[in-house]
């Protein structure tokens, strides 16, 4: 049986990719005086706010939905920055654990009001309420996807 489909999911799915590149663009544009990208930006934020410890590359490469490798050259530059320190785990010396420093904490303590007016801009055409309403389905969209996106690794991973 076919099913018929609306052409707004198909409309949401390609505005998602279109507004990541053009926010992508923003955020690099606005981190390049100070030598940043937004991947860097993205995985300091994850290492920050995900983890109440030091996590290991692999651990920040799967909330990011990234592979390993990716991750280890971009936290490669923001060690070199002196944005986050690499460092060994001390059970397991394969495992490589990302650390975020001094010098990243006071940058972004500076650049808080920055931030907040930057982000502010960018949905200055919304009301409180749409804002509340977009949050709320985002993050139901983001668990939807989540549980497919879950599923898929696992039927990926037993086929391997």
């Amino acid at each position: 049986m076919e099913k018929t489909m609306r052409p707004e999911p198909f409309e949401i799915f390609g505005k998602i990719f279109f507004l990541s590149n053009r926010l992508e663009y923003l955020g690099d544009n606005d981190l390049r005086k100070d030598g940043l990208t937004t991947k860097q930006w993205q995985l300091i934020a994850v290492t920050g706010k995900y983890f109440a410890y030091p996590p290991s590359v692999s651990e920040v490469a799967e909330v990011l939905s990234t592979t390993h490798q990716n991750i280890k050259q971009i936290a490669l530059k923001l060690q070199e920055k002196g944005f986050i320190s690499i460092e060994k785990d001390e059970k397991d010396r394969r495992v490589l654990r990302l650390r975020l420093t001094e010098k990243n904490r006071k940058y972004w303590e500076s650049k808080s009001n920055e931030d907040v007016a930057f982000i502010n801009s960018l949905f200055s055409a919304l009301t409180e309420k749409e804002i509340q309403e977009l949050y709320a389905l985002l993050n139901k969209l983001e668990k939807s996807i989540g549980m497919k996106y879950n599923e898929t690794k696992k039927n990926f991973r037993s086929v391997l």
